[in-house]
């Protein structure tokens, strides 16, 4: 993953022992305060950390990367905290002054993680899960490999889950229509790489996960826990 040092990833990984029990219970208070605001969000979040695993070992990522990815998928709409309900509920279409304040959520979320040096790697992926492969994304207008391959990666997965899932302002779409979608993105909003690994996984494995079967059904399940990873739309 562009952007993870070498250094910095020994130095978490000798520190991780030690430190877990902190990180797990800031990582939790996080989420807590994401239910409270907006269970929908919430459970969309944990849908999205699973989606993004299979999609990050089907692209090669390590394990230091995948646990990025993991916290940076939990944590990837935490900015909505910062969203009025009147916005984010809203059942019609937003107009420019609310789709400006909608966008505004990645970088609100990166800045309610600053100071958390242990998501660094985390908090880059919330930042860039809008940026889009052709530079048309927000809020920085990154393209290309610019943009972090654990965010590309976490676009592809939040955009299938938001198109499956059903919303205040329109129902979800069917697997077919999602995947249509994602194919005629690749290239333009998707990094067609991630797009061609989505296609490696059974179409059972993927509408498995559209009737629910999250990791909210999984037991004791835990953030950064080992083993527990066995124009498209307003999210």
């Amino acid at each position: 993953m562009r952007g993870t040092g070498t250094s910095k990833s020994k130095l978490f990984i000798s520190h991780l022992g030690e430190s877990e029990e902190v990180e797990r219970a800031m990582l939790n208070s996080l989420l807590v305060a994401l239910k409270t605001r907006d269970a929908e969000t919430y459970d969309h979040s944990k849908r999205t950390v699973r989606i993004s695993l299979l999609l990050g070992r089907e692209c090669g990522l390590d394990q230091m990367e995948l646990r990025s990815l993991e916290f940076g998928a939990l944590l990837h709409d935490l900015g909505k905290i910062g969203v009025p309900d009147k916005v984010l509920r809203k059942p019609g279409k937003l107009n420019e002054f609310e789709w400006a304040m909608m966008r505004r959520h990645p970088y609100l979320g990166q800045q309610i993680l600053r100071g958390l040096s242990f998501l660094d790697d985390a908090k880059t992926i919330v930042a860039q899960h809008h940026e889009k492969w052709d530079g048309s994304g927000y809020p920085l207008g990154l393209r290309g490999e610019e943009i972090d391959l654990g965010a590309r990666i976490l676009f592809v997965a939040d955009a299938f889950d938001a198109m499956t899932s059903d919303r205040v302002y329109r129902q979800a779409k069917s697997y077919d229509e999602a995947v249509a979608e994602l194919d005629s993105c690749a290239g333009t909003h998707f990094d067609p790489r991630v797009v061609a690994a989505f296609h490696r996984y059974p179409r059972e494995d993927w509408e498995r996960l559209t009737r629910g079967k999250s990791l909210s059904a999984v037991p004791n399940y835990q953030p950064g826990q080992r083993g527990s990873h066995a124009p498209l739309d307003r999210r």
